[in-house]
C-alpha cells in the first residue's frame, strides 16, 4: 500500500470513527444531563403535589372543625337554652366543656342578636364575658358573614318528624392572633333542627369557638400528612428552601406561615444512582473504544470490496444490466457531447405488453424468467448500443449514439421481432410482446430526464395504437399531452361543479312501445362545447376520475328516475367500478337516498369488466343480483371470451353491438353473427336487445331473426329527464280525458 493510499484510508477512517467517538461522548453527557434534569423535575413535581396536599388538607381540617360544632348549636334545645331562656349550666355542659374536652376548643363565646357576649368559657370552665374582648376583632370580621347568610335564609317553620331537618348550618371561620397565639376561630349561628322551638328574634345568638394552632395541633397535622419539620412561623421568617402555606385572617392578612421541609425523592434517587451512572458512562466509553478498534479491521475488508460493491450498485441484480443510476450517468455523458453540429443520441424505451398478466397467471417466477430472456435478446439484437438498461419492472432503455432515423427504426423493428419469439421455460410457453417509444435527441442542453420523457411519450403513443408498435417522438405529442392534462383538469372541475348531465335513450319493443331507457352521460363544456363520452370516459378511467364520475351518474340517475315506476333504467358501469370493494354499498346508499327501487334498474357491463374474474368482481356481481338489479352484457361478441363470461357470470341480457347491426345490410357474415347471438341468448334463456338500430330495414330483419327489443336513432334519440317527464305528464292527461 502506498503512503498516499494509506493517508486516504486513514482520513476515511477518521471521518467514520470521529463522529462515533463524538456521539459516544455526547450520549454520555446527554444521559447525565437528562438524568439530572428528570430528577430535578421529579423533585419539583413532588413538591408541587405536596403543596396541594397540604393546602387541601388544611381546608379539609377546617371543614372537620366546623362540622364538630354543628351538632351542639343546630339543635332545638340549643335555641331553647341559649335564646329563649339562657341556661348557663346547659351551655357549660353542651358547648363550652364539651367542645374543649372532645375537640380541643379552648375558648368559647356566645353573643346575642346585638353582638354582645353573654357567655364565655376558657379551657372548659365558665369565665367572665370580659374575656371576649381579646376576640372581638376577629368576631367583628366573621359576624357580618353570619348575619348576611341568616337574613338570606328561608323563613323558619316547624317541621316535626324523623329525619326532617329544618336548617343547614351557617358558619364562618378564620385565623386570628391573640396574645401571640394563632387561633382558628369558628362562628356558628344557633338554629333549630326540627323547628319545634324557633328563634325569638330575627337575629339568633352566635357561638364563637377558638382552637389554638399549638404544638399538639401541628404534630397531629404533621403525622396525618407525613410532613417533615412542620412548624408555625411569622410571615417572612420561613427557613430557606421550606415549603409554606399562609394562614390568613378573614380580611386576607397573612398572620402566620405553616412551613415544612419538602421531600426530594429525585435528589435521594440521584444519590443512590451515582455509582450505577458512573458504571454506565464507563460502559459507553468502553463500547465506543471497542467499536473503533474492531471497526477499523472491518473497514480494511470493506475497502477491498468497495469497488465491486460500487459496480453492483449500478447494475440490476436479475439481469445484470445497468440500472437507472448507471443509465442517467452514461446518458448524461452522451447528451453532454451534443453540440448541435450533427451529433445525436437515440433513446428507445421498451415496455413489455401485459406483463402483469404473466405474473398473475403463471406467477412471479415466470415473470422473472421472461425478464431475463428479454434482457438476453436485447443484448443479442442491440450489439451497437451504447447502453442497455433495465429501469425496473418490465421497462428497458436502449441508448445509441446514432442520429439516423432509418437505423433507429430498423433497430426498433428488430427488437419487436425478437421479443415476440415465445419463451420456452419450466412454466410452459410464455407468449410476449412489447411496445417501443423512440426519441432522437440532437439539440444541446437536454438532460437525461427530458430525453426519457420524450421516449416515454412515444411509448404512450405505441400503447394507444394497440401495442406491439414502435413510435417516434414528435413535438406534437407534447401538445397532445398538455391538451389531455387540461381536459383532465376540466373534467375534474366539471364534476365538482355539476357541469355534466344525463340523457335517456328509449328502448322499444316491436310495436314501438317504450319499455326501458338507457341512461347516458353527456358533457357540454362551457368553452369546448360538446365532448363525446368516447373521449372523456376513457380519460376518467386513466386519470382516476372514474369513481367520482360513476358516483355522479348513479346519484343523478336514481334522483331523476325514481318516480318512473313503469319503466326500467339501464346504467352503464365502467370495468374499474365493478372491481371496487365499495361499489355495491355505493349503489345501495344512493338508491335508498333517492327512494329508487333497485329492482327497476339494469347494470350494463362490457365483457372486459368481467374478464378479471377476481373475488371483488364476483362478490359485487352477486351482491347486485341479490339487490334485484339485472345485468346486461354490453357490446356482446366484440371480445374473445364472451362464452366463458356467460358461463362464469349469470347475466340477464345480451346487447348486440352496433357494429354488427350496422353491417347487416351489407355483410352476410354480420347477419349470421347476429343470428348466432340471438340463438345463443334463446338457448341460455337470456333477453336480447340490439343497439344502433337506424333503419326500418335493420329493425325488420332483427325482428325476423328473433330479436324483439331495439335501441337506436330510429326508435328514439337521447333526451333529458325533464323532457321525458313532460311527455309522461301529457300522456297521463290524455288518458284521463279519454
Amino acid at each position: 500500500m502506498t503512503g498516499l493510499a494509506k493517508q486516504y484510508r486513514d482520513r476515511r477512517k477518521s471521518r467514520l470513527f470521529g463522529p462515533i467517538v463524538v456521539m459516544a461522548l455526547g450520549a454520555a453527557l446527554l444521559l447525565v444531563a437528562l438524568a439530572v434534569f428528570l430528577l430535578h423535575r421529579f423533585d419539583a413535581a413532588a413538591a408541587e403535589r405536596e403543596q396541594h396536599m397540604v393546602e387541601n388538607g388544611l381546608e379539609r381540617q377546617l371543614h372537620e372543625f366546623d362540622a364538630v360544632i354543628v351538632p351542639q348549636v343546630n339543635w332545638d334545645d340549643a335555641v331553647k337554652k341559649l335564646d329563649h331562656q339562657f341556661d348557663p349550666a346547659w351551655a357549660d355542659f353542651n358547648v363550652g366543656n364539651y367542645l374543649y374536652t372532645f375537640n380541643g376548643f379552648t375558648r368559647t363565646f356566645i353573643v346575642d342578636g346585638e353582638g354582645k357576649p353573654f357567655y364565655a368559657s376558657i379551657d372548659g370552665e365558665r369565665v367572665g364575658t370580659e374575656n371576649f374582648a381579646r376576640f372581638s376583632a376577629i368576631a367583628s370580621q366573621l359576624l357580618p358573614e353570619i348575619r348576611k347568610a341568616e337574613a338570606a335564609r328561608p323563613a323558619l317553620k316547624p317541621r316535626p318528624g324523623k329525619d326532617n331537618i329544618l336548617t343547614v348550618p351557617i358558619q364562618a371561620n378564620g385565623f386570628a392572633t391573640v396574645d401571640g397565639q394563632v387561633y382558628l376561630v369558628v362562628a356558628t349561628l344557633v338554629q333549630p333542627d326540627f323547628g319545634r322551638i324557633l328563634p325569638r328574634h330575627a337575629r339568633a345568638p352566635v357561638t364563637f369557638t377558638a382552637l389554638p394552632f399549638d404544638a399538639a395541633m401541628l404534630k397531629a397535622f404533621s403525622e396525618r400528612y407525613l410532613l417533615d419539620r412542620l412548624e408555625l412561623v411569622a410571615p417572612g421568617r420561613s427557613p430557606q428552601g421550606n415549603a409554606q402555606v399562609a394562614l390568613h385572617s378573614p380580611k386576607g392578612q397573612a398572620l402566620a406561615l405553616l412551613t415544612w421541609q419538602p421531600r426530594e425523592p429525585g435528589t435521594m434517587l440521584l444519590d443512590q444512582l451515582r455509582l450505577p451512572m458512573l458504571g454506565v458512562l464507563a460502559l459507553i466509553a468502553f463500547t465506543a473504544f471497542t467499536i473503533v478498534r474492531r471497526g477499523s479491521r472491518v473497514l480494511n475488508d470493506l475497502f477491498a470490496s468497495e469497488a465491486r460493491a460500487r459496480e453492483l450498485a449500478l447494475h440490476d441484480t436479475l439481469t445484470g444490466l445497468p440500472n437507472r443510476a448507471k443509465l442517467f450517468e452514461r446518458l448524461g455523458a452522451l447528451l453532454g457531447q451534443i453540440d448541435g453540429k450533427g451529433g445525436a443520441v437515440a433513446v428507445l424505451c421498451v415496455d413489455l405488453d401485459r406483463f402483469k398478466d404473466v405474473n398473475d397467471t403463471l406467477g412471479h417466477g415466470a415473470g422473472d424468467v421472461l425478464i431475463e430472456q428479454v434482457a438476453e435478446r436485447l443484448r443479442r439484437v442491440c450489439t451497437d448500443a451504447a447502453l442497455i438498461s433495465r429501469l425496473g419492472g418490465d421497462e428497458f432503455v436502449v441508448v445509441c449514439d446514432r442520429s439516423s432515423r432509418e437505423w433507429v427504426e430498423a433497430l426498433g423493428l428488430r427488437i419487436l421481432t425478437a421479443v415476440r419469439e415465445p419463451v420456452v421455460s419450466a412454466y410452459g410457453k410464455i407468449e410476449a410482446s412489447c411496445s417501443i417509444g423512440m426519441a432522437i435527441i440532437d439539440d444541446a442542453g437536454v438532460v437525461p430526464g427530458e430525453a426519457l420523457r420524450r421516449a416515454d411519450l412515444a411509448l404512450y403513443r405505441s400503447k394507444e395504437l394497440g401495442r406491439m408498435q414502435a413510435s417516434f417522438f414528435e413535438p406534437a405529442m407534447d401538445n397532445a399531452l398538455r391538451e389531455r392534462r387540461a381536459l383532465e383538469a376540466d373534467l375534474r372541475l366539471g364534476l365538482s361543479r355539476d357541469q355534466l348531465e344525463m340523457v335517456y335513450q328509449p328502448q322499444v319493443d316491436e310495436a314501438g312501445r317504450i319499455i326501458a331507457y338507457e341512461a347516458l352521460v353527456r358533457w357540454n363544456h362551457p368553452d369546448r362545447g360538446v365532448i363525446p363520452p368516447a373521449v372523456f370516459v376513457p380519460l376518467a378511467e386513466e386519470s382516476g376520475l372514474i369513481q367520482p364520475l360513476g358516483e355522479f351518474v348513479l346519484r343523478r340517475v336514481f334522483a331523476e328516475t325514481a318516480a318512473w315506476k313503469d319503466k326500467r333504467i339501464a346504467i352503464n358501469v365502467s370495468p374499474l367500478q365493478i372491481r371496487l370493494p365499495g361499489f355495491v354499498a355505493l349503489v345501495t346508499r344512493l338508491a335508498a337516498r333517492a327512494g329508487a327501487d333497485p329492482a327497476r334498474y339494469e347494470i350494463e357491463l362490457t365483457e372486459t369488466a368481467l374478464l378479471a374474474d377476481g373475488p371483488v368482481t364476483a362478490a359485487n356481481f352477486d351482491a347486485l343480483k341479490r339487490l334485484g338489479l339485472t345485468i346486461a352484457l354490453d357490446d356482446f361478441g366484440t371480445g374473445y371470451s364472451s362464452l366463458s363470461v356467460l358461463q362464469r357470470f349469470p347475466v340477464d341480457k345480451i346487447k348486440i353491438d352496433r357494429a354488427f347491426v350496422g353491417c347487416m345490410e351489407e355483410s352476410a357474415e354480420s347477419e349470421a353473427l347476429v343470428e348466432a347471438i340471438i340463438k345463443l341468448a334463446d338457448a341460455l334463456d337470456l333477453a336480447v336487445i340490439a343497439e344502433g338500430v337506424e333503419t326500418e330495414e335493420q329493425m325488420a330483419r332483427l325482428s325476423a331473426l328473433g330479436c324483439h327489443e331495439f335501441q337506436g336513432h330510429l326508435t328514439g334519440l337521447p333526451i333529458s329527464a325533464a323532457a321525458i317527464e313532460t311527455t309522461r305528464l301529457r300522456a297521463r292527461r290524455i288518458r284521463r280525458r279519454a
